[in-house]
C-alpha cells in the first residue's frame, strides 16, 4: 500500500506526516513526501524574473530531512519535489505514483463549521478532483502562525 503525503514544511506539515507514519506502521505501507513547489512561469513576469533555484533545494533538503526521521523510525519512506500548479500536481502525481491514499492538510478555519472555504483553496481543489480517497488532517486551532515556515 502506498501513502502519499502531500508535504509543505516540516512544521506545517507534522500532523500530516505524524498520521500517516502511524497509519504506514499498522499497515505495512509506504509512504511517500511530495512537496510540489509553485512554477515561477505561471504566476507572472515578476515572479519569472526573481525566480532562483533556491526554493526547490530548500524543499528538497526538508524532504529529506523528514524521510530520514521517518526511516529512523523504521517506515519505508521516500520524497520527491515536483514545480508546477499545485493542486494539480498533487493530483497528477498520487495518479503516477498509484497511491492509495492522500494525506493533506487543512487549515483552520474557526468561523466555518465546514472545511470546504475559499480560504483552503487547494484542498477543496483535491475534494473536487483527486481520484483517490483523502486523509484531510486539520491544523490545531491558533497554531497558523507558528506554521509559516
Amino acid at each position: 500500500m502506498k501513502l502519499m503525503v502531500a508535504f509543505a514544511s516540516p512544521k506545517r506539515s507534522a500532523k500530516v506526516v505524524e498520521l500517516a507514519a502511524q497509519h504506514a506502521r499498522v499497515q505495512d505501507a509506504e509512504v511517500i513526501l511530495v512537496r510540489v513547489v509553485p512554477d515561477p512561469e505561471t504566476l507572472g513576469v515578476v515572479a519569472q524574473l526573481v525566480a532562483s533555484k533556491r526554493p526547490q533545494d530548500k524543499a528538497e533538503t526538508q524532504i529529506e530531512e523528514v524521510v530520514g526521521q521517518l526511516k529512523a523510525q523504521g517506515i519505508n519512506a521516500s520524497g520527491m519535489v515536483k514545480v508546477g500548479a499545485v493542486a494539480k500536481t498533487i493530483v497528477k502525481t498520487s495518479q503516477e505514483l498509484g497511491a492509495d491514499l492522500l494525506y493533506v492538510g487543512s487549515s483552520t478555519v474557526e468561523s466555518k463549521p465546514f472545511y470546504l472555504t475559499v480560504n483552503d483553496p487547494i484542498v477543496h481543489y483535491l475534494v473536487d478532483h483527486c481520484p483517490i480517497s483523502l486523509c484531510i488532517v486539520r491544523h490545531s486551532a491558533g497554531k497558523e502562525q507558528d506554521l509559516e515556515s
